[in-house]
């Protein structure tokens, strides 16, 4: 079985690593940001504690995840799941195997679709490493039938690189 190549940025899967619900807080987007947020997109704090989704991958601290789309240069409110130990599932850009699993990853912060209003991030499959300062923790291989490891596998992940965990410093 092959995996299909379809981004969808960084799905929920409702729950944290605790077993509880993820929290959620509605930030604001500025009009003066140039750039679209997308459903499943992760987002970062600016300097007016607006959000925007112009992390640089490995770098900045995240906010979480947007759970809706906001259009370009347009003010646009954004409910996001902000615990930092909330459980995604995301889509490798390449191929990873049961050995990465445990390792951490920086994600690809691609454009999402005008069509269907989804994120185009995904998980960089070639930074994956013991490297904890990497945006994400791969935890294991999503368990659905069309899902299998090698190129586009979807992986249950938790961020690293977020601004709410306890060893974080910044915005």
């Amino acid at each position: 079985m092959s995996n299909v190549d379809n981004p969808h940025g960084l799905r929920s899967l409702m729950r944290t690593l605790s077993g509880g619900l993820p929290l959620i807080e509605e930030f604001d987007k500025a009009v003066g940001y140039g750039t679209a947020i997308f459903m499943n997109d992760a987002v970062n704090r600016a300097a007016d504690n607006s959000i925007e989704a112009s992390a640089t991958p490995g770098t900045t601290l995240y906010s979480g995840v947007s759970l809706n789309y906001g259009a370009a240069s347009t003010a646009t409110k954004h409910q996001v799941i902000v615990s930092p130990d909330a459980l995604f599932e995301a889509q490798a850009d390449g191929s990873l195997a049961l050995a990465d699993m445990g390792l951490n990853a920086n994600l690809i912060l691609g454009a999402g679709s005008t069509t269907t209003l989804q994120s185009g991030h995904e998980i960089n499959s070639a930074t994956e490493a013991v490297t904890a300062s990497l945006d994400v923790h791969l935890l294991h291989k999503l368990n659905v039938p069309d899902n299998d490891y090698g190129d586009y596998v979807r992986v249950e992940i938790v961020f690293n690189k977020h601004r709410m965990n306890s060893v974080a410093v910044g915005v």
